[in-house]
């Protein structure tokens, strides 16, 4: 049996002088909530080791000015670099 060649009624649109193609707008990428945690964990880790590096750097050659200041930055730098950065990361995805 040959095929109709014709497009059903269903595949033709009612009007087609009204018909305008509007370009479709791309999704932005949205990570999971996980995934938005993990980079924050990493960044955190990053900032960790830069600051660590630097704060440790000085009292390991020349000796400790202020008693405990390096571990004080160590623990707090690390937390607002981490917590800045997941800010900006869902402030910067969740835009619409």
């Amino acid at each position: 049996m040959p095929e109709n060649k014709q497009k059903s009624e269903s595949d033709t649109p009612p009007n087609p002088e009204r018909i305008s193609v509007a370009p479709k707008k791309r999704r932005r990428w949205q990570p999971s909530n996980a995934l938005r945690s993990i980079l924050m964990v990493f960044v955190g880790f990053v900032a960790f080791v830069i600051v660590s590096g630097i704060v440790l750097y000085k009292p390991v050659m020349y000796g400790d000015m202020i008693e405990n200041f390096g571990i004080v930055m160590m623990l707090t730098v690390p937390v607002i670099a981490a917590v800045a950065f997941r800010v900006g990361l869902d402030s910067w995805l969740d835009v619409e």
